[in-house]
């Protein structure tokens, strides 16, 4: 789809018509030239003119499309002269949505397209590369493309703009690369990864020959009578290595009023190094949240799955998400409680860590849940140690890290 062309300047036909009619009355052979000469002039202007933009097909892509904030990529302009006859100049302006910038832009120049000119020749093909870079996390759109080019002796010019559009979707940065004061959270990952599966005593599973060194409160006597050997109980696991991110956007208790967009961002960074740690050592991971989607305004959520799809659709849900919550972290997310699986360790991931969320978080580890709470900001000594005897795990951000005992 693109818009009419639109024309200016040409070339007046009174001109070669002065001519003409001055070779007829004074009957001079060099006048007759001139005629002849202004003539074929303008037919080359308004013929040329007329066709400059006329079969030219224009489409733009991007390579990568998905990228983490501070990659670069290159957007490919590809530009095709469908016609015989040449363009002596054709001037190609894509514009580039807000977020998307010029790499190595020098200061001063317009940062809201790029331009770029060059010849076409009859039936040709021609890519330009445009290497840009994409300033925060989000998801972006590249496009419209205007074309303006002109006759072969730059009387007229034709301008059209093209509706071409490519989008690119730029993944939060791990936590240690957007601030350099932040270690990775790797640590904490690989913790809560070594301390493996919990059997829960309430959920039996069966039995297994007794070995030396099981407790002697698991024997199943009855079974162990029947058999004629020892038998020891066999258990599900209260947890598992399942993996869920319960991402909190409110930076505070009003919720619908006020957003801090910085504590923000660093539970975004946090929640996208965490779920690619988790991922990498095989677990299955979702992603919970009370925040919005920039572009659909919904509340996004991410069903829990193991691979490089479920992994694409957290960081995307994270790169689209908005500073602002749609209801209180405790609420929504006892609220989920009925769809979350058994035993699944649940990561709450917040910018502040209040009365409300700590109970909730209470709640989810009596629900048979293994539960840590990742906090940006510092956490109340009194509020820690309520969470920690309550069997839920806590780490606060910052300058230092400040490990859990997991």
């Amino acid at each position: 789809m693109s818009s009419a062309i639109s024309r200016t300047g040409r070339l007046a036909w009174q001109l070669p018509a002065a001519f003409v009619l001055a070779a007829v009355v004074t009957g001079a052979p060099a006048i007759a030239v001139l005629a002849i000469g202004a003539i074929g002039l303008w037919l080359v202007v308004a013929i040329t003119g007329r066709l400059a933009l006329a079969g030219i097909e224009a489409k733009v892509t991007l390579a990568p499309d998905r990228i983490v904030t501070g990659e670069a990529m290159t957007a490919t302009l590809e530009i095709a002269n469908r016609k015989p006859v040449p363009l002596t100049w054709l001037d190609a302006r894509l514009f580039l949505g807000e977020g998307v910038e010029p790499a190595a832009a020098a200061p001063g120049t317009p940062r809201g397209w790029v331009d770029s000119g060059f010849a076409v020749g009859g039936r040709e093909r021609v890519l330009v590369r445009l290497p840009l870079h994409v300033v925060a996390r989000g998801a972006y759109s590249i496009g419209p493309l205007r074309l303006r080019a002109g006759d072969w002796l730059g009387f007229t010019q034709s301008e059209r703009t093209l509706a071409v559009r490519a989008e690119v979707i730029a993944y939060p940065a791990p936590l240690a690369v957007r601030d350099r004061s932040l270690p990775s959270l790797r640590p904490l990952a690989e913790t809560a990864t070594r301390r493996g599966l919990v059997p829960d005593p309430l959920r039996f599973r069966g039995v297994r020959p007794h070995r030396r060194g099981d407790a002697r409160k698991e024997i199943h006597w009855k079974t162990s009578a029947r058999l004629g050997e020892l038998q020891t109980k066999l258990y599900e696991p209260a947890t598992s290595l399942d993996a869920i991110f319960l991402v909190n956007v409110a930076s505070y208790e009003r919720y619908w009023i006020q957003a801090d967009p910085e504590a923000v961002e660093l539970v975004i960074s946090a929640t996208a190094e965490l779920l690619r740690l988790a991922a990498s050592a095989g677990r299955q991971v979702g992603l919970v949240t009370n925040g919005i989607d920039n572009l659909t305004h919904e509340r996004p959520r991410s069903a829990l799955g193991r691979g490089p799809r479920p992994l694409t659709r957290s960081l995307e849900i994270l790169a689209r998400l908005g500073p602002y919550a749609v209801g209180a972290p405790e609420t929504l997310f006892l609220r989920e409680r009925g769809r979350l699986p058994w035993g699944a360790t649940l990561v709450i991931v917040t910018p502040r860590l209040g009365q409300g969320l700590a109970n909730a978080a209470i709640a989810l580890r009596r629900a048979h849940h293994r539960v840590l709470v990742v906090s940006v900001g510092g956490i109340d000594a009194l509020l820690g140690a309520h969470l920690r005897a309550h069997g839920v795990s806590i780490d606060a951000l910052g300058p230092v890290e400040h490990r859990a005992a997991i």
